[in-house]
């Protein structure tokens, strides 16, 4: 006779099963008027995000075209995609423009910030807070026309370079490859900078002042007490704006795209744009929806790494 046919039989995991299942259902009654309040923002996302994501991963495994799918060709979009040298380029400029938009707007609204915390009218900050933060609801078409004047080579830049000296003949900022980078992660800095640094100001409003008191007392000057005291209070805040700016910039397409011209597209087309002009443009639906979901992942990877960089993982409480 062996030992098993002599076991007890485990009632425990049943008994856990069923009270577990009973406090879901209690739960559920109790909780229901907030299900119903989140089913449409569920809905909707299921309707215009979980859905298109699922048709355009199966689309990226077939010959699909104007007229339809075409038949199942494996990975055969994905092979074309990689040793497309237009890919290959539009991928090496997404991530430089996401590493240059998400170093320059994480960390450069942090000095706007403490600016209007230092200020002591009331009337005067709050009108500083309303004109830094209207950049960030003006449309791209909008913003991209201010600029072009301003930058063209009969505009204010040009004409001040010229008037000091520094350039004899005027430079052509929106058509010239090697300022194409650097404008996009510059405009896309100066729309969102506003915006990023009332969150930074939001936060800089919950230290305590006698913190920063003391650190004065103690002798520090003004850079250690934003060094030690400030920067380390509003670290939550910076990791918030860092993965939002990380993941905005990455899917980076209205900047890019209104700059993009015959001379600056090696430069500034970014997957978004190729996953555009190869699907809307040229329908070959197969290879677009193949580099949307090498987007997709590259932004996925991103996120996730972003979670174990050093000083942005939030710390666990003893």
């Amino acid at each position: 006779m062996t030992a098993t046919e002599h076991q007890p039989p485990r009632l425990g995991a049943e008994v856990v099963s069923k009270g577990g299942a009973r406090r879901f259902i209690a739960g559920a009654r109790r909780l229901w008027p907030y299900y119903v309040m989140v089913a449409p923002a569920l809905l909707w996302l299921a309707v215009f995000l979980v859905w298109p994501m699922m048709q355009g991963f199966l689309i990226s495994f077939q010959k699909f075209g104007l007229m339809g799918s075409q038949g199942f060709i494996g990975l055969e979009n994905y092979q074309k995609a990689f040793s497309d040298r237009t890919v290959i380029q539009a991928f090496i400029n997404t991530v430089s423009i996401t590493a240059g938009i998400t170093i320059a707007g994480t960390f450069l609204p942090i000095i706007p910030a403490i600016a209007l915390a230092e200020i002591t009218p009331r009337p005067m900050r709050q009108g500083l807070q309303s004109v830094i933060y209207a950049p960030h609801l003006l449309g791209w078409v909008i913003i991209i026309g201010i600029w072009m004047n301003v930058m063209s080579p009969i505009g204010l830049v040009n004409s001040i370079l010229q008037g000091l000296g520094l350039i004899d003949n005027p430079i052509p900022f929106f058509s010239h490859p090697a300022w194409g980078q650097p404008l996009v992660i510059g405009l896309t800095t100066w729309k969102d900078l506003g915006f990023h640094a009332l969150i930074y100001y939001a936060a800089l409003m919950t230290i305590n002042t006698e913190l920063i008191e003391a650190a004065a007392i103690d002798g520090a000057n003004g850079l250690q007490r934003i060094r030690d005291v400030v920067i380390p209070h509003i670290t939550p805040a910076i990791r918030v704006v860092f993965l939002i700016t990380l993941l905005g910039a990455s899917h980076t397409f209205d900047s890019a795209f209104l700059m993009l011209n015959g001379r600056t597209a090696e430069t500034v087309r970014t997957l978004a744009i190729f996953t555009y002009e190869r699907g809307i443009l040229r329908f070959d639906l197969g290879i677009a929806s193949a580099a949307g979901v090498i987007l997709l992942v590259f932004s996925i990877l991103l996120g996730t790494i972003a979670q174990f960089l050093p000083g942005f993982r939030p710390k666990k409480e003893a």
